[in-house]
């Protein structure tokens, strides 16, 4: 469960940095903010690939016996 709690926890600050990017765009800022707002969305994704990749695997667990 900790886990899913940290994966949602990361996905809702992944979401609020899509909507800052979707802002910003519609905003006309400059570019340099637009590519510094992607760049912690692709830190962010990556840090919940890096969590979904060491969870165990339940389907794994449910079968070990």
């Amino acid at each position: 469960m900790r886990y899913k709690d940290n994966v949602l926890n990361k996905i809702n600050q992944a979401d609020i940095l899509v909507n800052r990017v979707t802002f910003e765009v519609n905003r006309n800022t400059p570019q340099d903010q637009v590519l510094e707002s992607l760049t912690l969305l692709k830190e962010q994704i990556s840090s919940i690939q890096e969590i979904i990749s060491v969870e165990p695997d339940d389907f794994e667990q449910q079968f070990r016996g």
